[in-house]
């Protein structure tokens, strides 16, 4: 028979990491707080017996040896009533418990805890010390519930993080490809919210399989050993009661939910009539949207009352059968107490009431287990989903070292669509000699920053190849790639950390003398040098921020420094300063010696300093050539020139 699959949740947390380390040490600690718990009603029930016989006992004469041999001392202290025929016993601490639990399991133990401990045969002192062995218990107990859920915390946490760990590699791999940055949400909204509700929903799990099943055994073999008959006779209306409340309680939320759903609708529909306001006045409607607005209007508070009416029965029904449970639970119980009073006094009454009171909260964390598990599945599952995405782009077996490019960059019949099958490139063949500087432009940006990914494999062609001097680089080492084609972003000028850290990467290969030169060469030395701690300043969140021309000649060094042979350059969109205007064409200056450099301009000085501009326009190469050549020649390029750098776009933009 083959394996049954694991669900998401099993591979999230699977039950022998979960129940081994510290989650053992959670179900140990919970089966001791179970315990616990059976042991403080147990002496609750000492104490109320104690307070309501006053630790007063009378006894038929004939039971002097029987109470002799439970106590081990003669009735000799007892008062003998000669008429009545009865022996007396006053003020003998938790004499009558002895007596009535002498056919209980625990009887032998408590009749050696009355013989060996001397302060419980008299009331002060019985009563001194049951009620400090409750305060103690009570403390164990809730130091017990402490440690476990300490324990399946730190193992969820545990989990979780290397969830988060493996979720943060696989971002890494995906992240690249994504072109539109639409992904960086959604991986967002996993690694904190859903994590999180798996991470819950797997400490409500451990935490109710190790309490719950031992505690619910402990307090019904109590009950049941304490008086079988009227525990049983309890137990069935109990549990009858229980099951009712909870199915009406769960038909009531789904209930509740398609109502609410229909009351939104309805919401929805009402909010509509406040938009077409010229619509109505102008066609002379406003009767009949009166009428309308009135008919919707009634219908949603008919909606809303029916949910209130709902809602009254379904609490009302809900009290109705705990209030007959509860009497019929009542008159068993009572009516065994005034009948027969010596299986079942008042205390002992009290006790069996609160056992099935204490029953109530390990059976509510059984009822709503399944909701929880099905809560953490579901955020396990959208995790995994992601998870078992295969990256588009990964290294060929037997991959080999790249050399730096020297001679051309070749797209030879590239195509590539978005997942949505958007065509991007369509077959697109392409020649650049390598050591110029080229502008890539398109009228959809995803078209030009396509190809602008394409060089260091962020994303792979779907179709034809990418040559760079006739190697193509899909069966070249990924790293040996981006050493030699380095991508400087637009979006991701800096990250958090120090500025060092920020240029070199993290890497130990570089030295501060080289950082200092590949700064000055971008000129970003500039503006380090006056930060509070220069090359030491932390950036980010709880650091300094840089504004658009800082974090994008940060990122110009962070790429100088690696001294690729190829640049991939996407300029920012911000509105930069003259200053950094001049600095800028002065770093791309220094820059172009030696090296190829690939621009996804913003600028129109950039426009005009290439060698040489690609136009794609809907998947294709349109048009080649330099900046005069394109404005002569191509009325596409004068187009999209003309809606981006026109002095009537620019105040559309800082319009909008």
């Amino acid at each position: 028979m083959a394996k049954k699959p694991a669900d998401s949740f099993e591979r999230l947390f699977p039950r022998r990491t979960l129940f081994s380390g510290k989650g053992r040490s959670a179900l140990l600690w919970s089966s001791l707080a179970a315990i616990t718990l059976c042991l403080l009603v147990f002496d609750a029930w000492l104490i109320a017996e104690l307070l309501a016989t006053r630790g007063n006992l009378t006894l038929p004469t004939d039971q002097s040896q029987a109470i002799s041999a439970l106590t081990g001392e003669s009735a000799e202290s007892a008062r003998v009533s000669m008429e009545k025929s009865t022996l007396s016993f006053e003020q003998q601490g938790i004499l009558p418990v002895v007596w009535w639990s002498r056919d209980k399991y625990w009887g032998p133990v408590v009749a050696s805890a009355y013989r060996r401990i001397g302060v419980l045969q008299s009331n002060g002192s019985a009563l001194t010390v049951l009620l400090l062995v409750a305060v103690g218990l009570g403390l164990i107990w809730s130091l017990f519930r402490s440690r476990a859920r300490q324990m399946i915390a730190r193992q969820t946490i545990d989990a979780v993080t290397a969830v988060r760990k493996t979720l943060h590699r696989q971002t890494l791999r995906l992240g690249p490809s994504d072109l539109l940055d639409s992904e960086n949400n959604k991986v967002l909204e996993l690694f904190t919210t859903e994590i999180d509700k798996a991470r819950d929903g797997a400490q409500q799990w451990i935490s109710t399989i190790s309490r719950a099943p031992l505690e619910i055994a402990l307090l019904l073999l109590f009950a049941v050993s304490f008086h079988w008959l009227v525990a049983l006779q309890c137990l069935i209306p109990l549990a009858a009661c229980w099951y009712l409340v909870r199915r009406e309680q769960q038909r009531f939320r789904s209930a509740r939910q398609l109502a609410e759903a229909r009351c939104e609708a309805e919401l929805r529909t009402l909010a509509e009539s406040f938009r077409k306001t010229r619509l109505v006045r102008g066609h002379g409607m406003e009767n009949w949207e009166h009428d309308q607005f009135g008919a919707r209007l009634d219908r949603y508070t008919s909606n809303v009352a029916g949910l209130d009416r709902k809602e009254r029965l379904s609490r009302w029904l809900t009290r109705a059968l705990i209030v007959i449970c509860g009497g019929i639970i009542l008159f068993l119980v009572c009516s065994k107490v005034l009948l027969t009073p010596d299986d079942l006094t008042f205390a002992g009454a009290i006790t069996l009431l609160t056992v099935f009171a204490c029953l109530h909260l390990p059976m509510h964390f059984f009822w709503e287990l399944p909701v929880a598990r099905r809560r953490a599945s579901g955020a396990a599952d959208r995790i995994y989903r992601y998870l078992d995405r295969i990256p588009e782009v990964g290294q060929a077996v037997g991959a080999k070292f790249l050399q730096p490019l020297s001679k051309s960059i070749q797209f030879s019949s590239v195509s590539y669509s978005l997942p949505d099958k958007r065509k991007l490139l369509d077959g697109v063949d392409l020649k650049l000699p390598a050591g110029e500087v080229i502008a890539v432009v398109s009228l959809d940006p995803l078209e030009a920053q396509a190809v602008a990914y394409l060089l260091p494999r962020f994303i792979e062609p779907q179709a034809g190849q990418v040559l760079f001097d006739g190697e193509d680089i899909a069966w070249v080492t990924l790293e040996s790639l981006r050493a030699e084609a380095v991508y400087v972003g637009d979006t991701d000028p800096f990250f958090t950390g120090t500025v060092l850290e920020n240029i070199t990467c993290g890497s130990a290969d570089f030295s501060l003398p080289e950082v200092i030169e590949a700064s000055k060469q971008t000129h970003a030395h500039n503006f380090i040098s006056k930060l509070s701690q220069g090359y030491e300043t932390v950036l980010g969140e709880h650091g300094e921020q840089l504004d658009a021309g800082q974090g994008f000649r940060l990122g110009l060094a962070r790429a100088a420094l690696r001294d690729p042979a190829l640049m991939v350059i996407a300029e920012p969109n911000e509105t930069l300063d003259d200053d950094t205007k001049s600095l800028l064409d002065d770093a791309y200056n220094r820059l172009t010696r030696g090296r190829t450099l690939l621009f996804l301009p913003a600028r129109l000085s950039t426009l005009r300093r290439a060698d040489r501009i690609v136009l794609i326009h809907q998947g294709k190469v349109d048009a080649v050539g330099s900046y005069a050549t394109m404005v002569r020649k191509s009325a596409l390029y004068r187009h999209w020139e003309y809606i981006r750098f026109s002095q009537f776009s620019r105040q559309q933009e800082l319009v909008s």
